[in-house]
Protein backbone atom coordinates (compact mmCIF):
# COMPACT_ATOMS: atom_id res chain seq x y z
CA UNK A 1 0.00 0.00 0.00
CA UNK A 2 1.07 3.59 -0.63
CA UNK A 3 -0.44 7.10 -0.64
CA UNK A 4 -1.94 6.63 -4.11
CA UNK A 5 -3.68 3.44 -2.96
CA UNK A 6 -5.14 5.25 0.05
CA UNK A 7 -6.45 8.07 -2.14
CA UNK A 8 -7.99 5.58 -4.58
CA UNK A 9 -9.81 3.78 -1.77
CA UNK A 10 -11.03 7.07 -0.27
CA UNK A 11 -12.36 8.14 -3.69
CA UNK A 12 -14.73 5.14 -3.61
CA UNK A 13 -16.46 6.45 -0.46
CA UNK A 14 -19.46 8.75 -1.10
CA UNK A 15 -19.01 12.26 0.25
CA UNK A 16 -15.36 11.75 1.17
CA UNK A 17 -13.00 14.59 0.39
CA UNK A 18 -9.32 15.31 0.84
CA UNK A 19 -8.19 18.39 2.75
CA UNK A 20 -5.14 19.33 4.74
CA UNK A 21 -4.68 19.34 8.51
CA UNK A 22 -1.48 20.42 10.27
CA UNK A 23 0.45 20.16 7.01
CA UNK A 24 -0.58 16.68 5.94
CA UNK A 25 -3.53 15.30 3.94
CA UNK A 26 -6.63 14.22 5.75
CA UNK A 27 -9.90 12.74 4.59
CA UNK A 28 -13.29 13.96 5.72
CA UNK A 29 -16.95 13.20 5.36
CA UNK A 30 -19.49 15.76 6.52
CA UNK A 31 -16.56 18.02 7.41
CA UNK A 32 -15.20 15.56 10.01
CA UNK A 33 -11.88 13.73 9.76
CA UNK A 34 -12.02 9.94 9.49
CA UNK A 35 -8.49 9.29 8.21
CA UNK A 36 -5.17 11.03 7.70
CA UNK A 37 -2.15 10.37 5.55
CA UNK A 38 1.55 10.82 6.23
CA UNK A 39 3.12 9.98 2.85
CA UNK A 40 6.68 10.74 3.98
CA UNK A 41 6.33 8.21 6.82
CA UNK A 42 4.32 5.64 4.87
CA UNK A 43 1.54 5.70 7.45
CA UNK A 44 -2.14 6.53 7.69
CA UNK A 45 -4.26 7.34 10.72
CA UNK A 46 -7.73 5.83 11.05
CA UNK A 47 -10.51 6.98 13.40
CA UNK A 48 -12.29 3.90 14.74
CA UNK A 49 -14.37 3.00 17.74
CA UNK A 50 -12.18 2.72 20.82
CA UNK A 51 -12.82 -1.01 21.07
CA UNK A 52 -11.93 -1.68 17.44
CA UNK A 53 -8.79 0.47 17.57
CA UNK A 54 -7.52 -1.40 20.63
CA UNK A 55 -8.37 -4.80 19.12
CA UNK A 56 -6.77 -4.07 15.73
CA UNK A 57 -3.55 -2.79 17.28
CA UNK A 58 -3.34 -5.80 19.61
CA UNK A 59 -4.07 -8.34 16.86
CA UNK A 60 -1.72 -6.85 14.24
CA UNK A 61 1.11 -4.98 16.01
CA UNK A 62 3.34 -5.16 12.94
CA UNK A 63 0.79 -3.18 10.91
CA UNK A 64 -1.10 -1.03 13.43
CA UNK A 65 -0.11 1.11 16.40
CA UNK A 66 -2.66 2.48 18.86
CA UNK A 67 -2.31 6.27 18.88
CA UNK A 68 -5.27 7.27 21.06
CA UNK A 69 -8.05 5.48 22.88
CA UNK A 70 -9.71 8.23 24.88
CA UNK A 71 -13.47 8.20 25.12
CA UNK A 72 -15.55 6.34 22.57
CA UNK A 73 -13.07 7.07 19.74
CA UNK A 74 -9.72 5.46 19.05
CA UNK A 75 -7.07 6.24 16.46
CA UNK A 76 -4.62 3.77 14.99
CA UNK A 77 -1.63 4.42 12.79
CA UNK A 78 -1.39 1.97 9.90
CA UNK A 79 2.03 1.10 8.50
CA UNK A 80 1.08 1.03 4.82
CA UNK A 81 3.92 -1.34 3.91
CA UNK A 82 2.65 -3.92 6.42
CA UNK A 83 -1.09 -3.86 5.78
CA UNK A 84 -2.98 -5.48 2.93
CA UNK A 85 -5.23 -3.40 0.72
CA UNK A 86 -8.20 -5.52 1.76
CA UNK A 87 -7.54 -5.05 5.49
CA UNK A 88 -6.84 -1.33 5.15
CA UNK A 89 -9.86 -0.83 2.89
CA UNK A 90 -12.20 -2.50 5.36
CA UNK A 91 -10.93 -0.37 8.25
CA UNK A 92 -11.03 2.79 6.11
CA UNK A 93 -14.65 2.07 5.24
CA UNK A 94 -15.42 1.46 8.92
CA UNK A 95 -13.80 4.80 9.84
CA UNK A 96 -15.79 6.57 7.12
CA UNK A 97 -19.08 4.85 8.09
CA UNK A 98 -18.88 6.13 11.68
CA UNK A 99 -19.27 9.71 10.35
CA UNK A 100 -21.13 9.27 7.05
CA UNK A 101 -24.74 10.38 6.65
CA UNK A 102 -27.55 7.93 6.04
CA UNK A 103 -27.61 9.03 2.38
CA UNK A 104 -23.87 8.39 1.98
CA UNK A 105 -24.19 4.98 3.63
CA UNK A 106 -27.07 4.09 1.30
CA UNK A 107 -25.07 5.22 -1.74
CA UNK A 108 -22.15 3.02 -0.67
CA UNK A 109 -24.42 0.00 -0.22
CA UNK A 110 -25.95 0.59 -3.63
CA UNK A 111 -22.52 0.92 -5.27
CA UNK A 112 -21.36 -2.31 -3.64
CA UNK A 113 -24.29 -4.24 -5.15
CA UNK A 114 -25.91 -7.36 -3.74
CA UNK A 115 -23.91 -9.50 -1.28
Amino acid sequence: MNADDVRRLVAELPGAEERSHHGHPDFRVGGKIFASLFPEKGTSGLRLSREEAVAVAAAHPEAFRLVSDRGPVGWVSANLTQVSEKQYGELLEEAWSLLASDEELAARRAAAGPP
